[in-house]
């Protein structure tokens, strides 16, 4: 992660987006205005769930997720990452077990762990998402405390979940009482507006915790998410309330403002457009590039690659190899807590995107052919 943002580094090692394909002027303008309409925010200190009119915007941009949220309902926080942290907090204690999708995010591994928590890893297919036959398995058989899952373009495979399996799971966790922790923090950049449906739009009985940001589709550096958690609202919220407190309101109103623009709608279309072009050049690349027999997801939104290298070569190997000539990857064992994934790796290609960066693309591929050609030798 630190050598994202390292210039003596090519880094595809983190799944940020660089700011190059953001309106820099809009997002500009926006804390402009907030800064000269609302001067006196900057001297009052921040208390309570968030600005008014954030939340409301965040309600009305939940529609387009499929959810009827009240905005009373919805707790402003320090990006995606503290809404999850949270929703754990509230639901488990230490030694319980949560069940992911494996291969899961690295970050939601860190978060477990420094909570004391247990891994439970579910099989996750490429295209189709966490497998519910083995999460069903894992409800009658495991003592499951919640569920954390990214049924949107997960990461780190790319994966969606199809519209039934998002109501099954929704039924699924009702049943047992079980909170599902869901992460939205992708479905904007999904190219098919069901893949956009929230497993928290099948929600009747408040048992879908939904967290989101806007990091990745609106402003990374207005590092704030959201989160409506169901009937632990009242939990959570104390819970922030001890740990971070509020936010800077300038910041909250901002944002508002960037999420009600007309041209909102578009900027994610052509947001989305972008990353699909750079994601299938990518895609090139790997295949002229990248030993025979390489495997690499297709996925239908995002800027995250997941490759499957032949012959069982060891991405750490590569990982360290391609660290000596200053690019960076991140090797399949840091998405898994079982030392799965060792022939695999993960590309993030959203960060800047030149000819130097496709250079170090095909030179990550020569690296991994001559590794492969050596152990085949």
């Amino acid at each position: 992660m630190s050598l994202a943002t390292d210039p003596r580094y090519i880094s595809f090692g983190a799944a940020c987006p660089s700011g190059e394909l953001f309106a820099q002027d809009r997002v500009r303008r926006a804390v402009s205005r907030a800064a000269q309409r609302h001067r006196a925010s900057l001297c009052r200190y921040p208390i309570g769930p968030g600005h008014e009119l954030l939340r409301r915007a965040v309600a009305r941009h939940a529609l387009g997720l499929g959810c009827q949220l009240d905005a009373r309902d919805i707790l402003v926080t320090n990006g995606c990452q503290e809404a999850i942290s949270l929703c754990l907090r509230a639901v488990t204690q230490p030694g319980d077990v949560v069940a992911l999708e494996s291969p899961t995010s690295f970050g939601f591994l860190e978060i477990l762990e420094s909570m004391h928590l247990r891994a439970l890893e579910i099989p996750t297919h490429p295209r189709t998402g966490l497998s519910l036959d083995a999460l069903q398995l894992a409800f009658d058989t495991q003592p499951v405390k919640a569920v954390l899952a990214v049924p949107t373009l997960s990461n780190p495979l790319g994966a969606s979940m199809p519209l039934a399996e998002r109501r099954r799971l929704a039924q699924m966790v009702a049943e047992r009482g079980i909170p599902l922790i869901e992460d939205v923090l992708y479905n904007d950049l999904a190219e098919q507006d069901d893949r956009r449906r929230a497993v928290k739009a099948f929600d009747t009985g408040g048992h879908v915790m939904i967290c989101g940001s806007f990091s990745k589709t609106v402003a990374p550096g207005i590092r704030l998410g959201w989160v409506e958690a169901g009937r632990w609202s009242a939990q959570v919220r104390r819970l922030k309330a001890v740990h971070s407190g509020g936010h800077t309101e300038l910041l909250e109103l901002a944002m508002a403002d960037l999420l009600t623009q007309p041209g909102h709608g578009s900027a994610y279309r052509q947001l989305r457009t972008t990353i699909a072009a750079r994601v299938d050049e990518a895609r090139g690349l790997i295949a002229e590039s990248f030993p025979r027999g390489t495997r690499v997801t297709d996925p239908a939104g995002g800027f995250i690659l997941w490759i499957e290298l032949p012959g069982g070569l060891d991405s750490t190997a590569l990982f360290e190899a391609c660290l000596a000539e200053r690019i960076c990857i991140a090797p399949g064992t840091m998405f898994s807590a079982t030392g799965r994934y060792r022939h695999c790796i993960r590309l993030g290609v959203g960060g800047r995107w030149d000819e130097p960066h496709r250079a170090a693309l095909r030179r990550i591929g020569e690296i991994a052919r001559t590794m492969a050609e050596r152990s085949a030798g």
